[in-house]
């Protein structure tokens, strides 16, 4: 008796078709066919469809709570895709301990060497590449709208680590457009199309775009005024734009097809 004889005997592949939240813990039941066409003692209907599970508690990593979609055939397609485990066979039924679902590998088709990724059904991940061996390139992931065809065409995303020339970023990309990057001495609040942003640093805070004040400016003391009243400031700040708008921005953007440059 071999070892794959074993192996074949102890373990079946199971096949999730459904599943349940159950008790007061909320534990996930899956109920799925196993790999053994001979074994079908529920089955109704006289076909062999292989081992079943019924109300099986399926185990995974710590920390990890995974309800499995059930079966779908994806869209432009024929074969029908399913969460499937590796099952240990025993005197109360198949026993799922590990998990694969090749739906989630579609929605995250290219890791690199050394990635770490949380994967959804609907396509957000959370990601972790490998950036020199010794530090992660995070990213978080959310599409919230598609065309037709199934590609993204709306996403929220926030990355941060490294960027290209080694200098640390934060950044924080609204799929509507608006963007917050966080640089190494500079944090740069922009606008959908780039025209108007917002620069903070030690140095001061930079704004770029027209100005307004919608109730009150309180300038070098406690009374709020309405802004307007002030014609000599409203022409600085209007010449304060000008000089601003004329200068060239070098690009500090991560991930910035698209976006504007920052300072």
């Amino acid at each position: 008796m071999n070892a794959n004889f074993i192996s074949d005997v102890v373990c079946t592949v199971l096949r999730v078709t459904g599943s349940t939240i159950f008790g007061k813990h909320s534990a996930v039941l899956v109920g799925g066919k196993g790999g053994v066409p001979d074994i079908d003692l529920e089955n109704k209907d006289g076909e062999a469809a292989g081992e079943l599970a019924t109300d099986t508690e399926g185990y995974g990593a710590l920390g990890i709570v995974v309800r499995p979609r059930p079966p779908s055939v994806p869209q432009g397609e024929v074969e029908e895709l399913a969460a499937e485990a590796r099952a240990l066979r025993t005197t109360a039924g198949l026993f799922p301990v590990s998990w694969r679902d090749l739906r989630l590998n579609r929605r995250f088709p290219a890791p690199k060497p050394g990635t770490v990724a949380l994967v959804g059904y609907g396509g957000g991940f959370l990601s972790f590449d490998d950036a020199d061996g010794d530090t992660s390139l995070g990213t978080l992931y959310v599409p919230y709208e598609r065309n037709g065809s199934g590609n993204v065409t709306k996403a929220h995303m926030l990355s941060m680590g490294r960027d290209g020339s080694g200098k640390p970023f934060v950044g924080l990309i609204s799929g509507e457009g608006p963007r917050l990057t966080m640089l190494e001495d500079l944090a740069v609040l922009a606008s959908k199309d780039g025209a108007n942003r917002l620069e903070v640093g030690d140095g001061g805070v930079v704004a770029v775009g027209p100005l307004k004040a919608a109730s009150g400016a309180d300038l070098g003391g406690p009374t709020s005024v309405p802004l307007a009243k002030f014609a000599q400031l409203a022409a600085y700040v209007t010449a304060l734009e000008v000089n601003v708008l004329a200068i060239t921005w070098p690009r500090r953007f991560v991930n910035d097809v698209g976006l504007p440059s920052g300072s």
